[in-house]
């Protein structure tokens, strides 16, 4: 997998000889990522891009606004009319 979209606080799932686990992301290491793995048990801290299974992205709750919001101009629009 391609180590580029992977940013801090990402999380992302590791095959390492055979062993799966889910791992916090917390920087680029040397070939690789530095990881802090989930799983107390678990003591690798870091892993290469071809260990790399899977990938979750950390996104933000949405940003809130004080101001109203307005209504589209489409959505508003309403068809009543019957079709014949």
């Amino acid at each position: 997998m391609r180590l580029e979209g992977i940013e801090v606080g990402d999380i992302v799932e590791v095959d390492r000889l055979g062993r799966r686990f889910h791992a916090l992301v917390h920087g680029n290491a040397p070939g690789g990522l530095a990881i802090q793995p989930l799983d107390r048990k678990i003591s690798y801290r870091n892993c290469r891009a071809r260990e790399v299974k899977a990938h979750w992205a950390k996104r933000g709750r949405p940003r809130t606004s004080t101001e109203p919001l307005e209504p589209e101009v489409m959505q508003l629009e309403l068809d009543l009319t019957t079709r014949e």
